[in-house]
């Protein structure tokens, strides 16, 4: 995270499983091992994304963001 604290959804995408439903705050972050993934947040400016060691263009602040996390092959 590293704006304001926003509500994050993580879900393993092909299962349904929800790894997180919180509000993260500035400074916390996670990391999956798991995949396919879908992550929500609900100001995807707050977050920080990388996928496979890829950072992700930043998403609008302020605005919902979403991210898919493919298996990797």
């Amino acid at each position: 995270m590293t704006g304001p604290a926003t509500t994050v959804t993580v879900r393993v995408s092909n299962t349904g499983d929800v790894l997180t439903k919180a509000t993260l705050a500035t400074g916390e972050w996670r990391k999956y091992d798991e995949t396919p993934l879908s992550v929500v947040a609900s100001d995807g400016g707050s977050l920080q994304v990388v996928i496979y060691g890829k950072q992700q263009p930043p998403k609008p602040a302020g605005q919902r963001g979403q991210w898919f996390v493919s298996a990797r092959r």
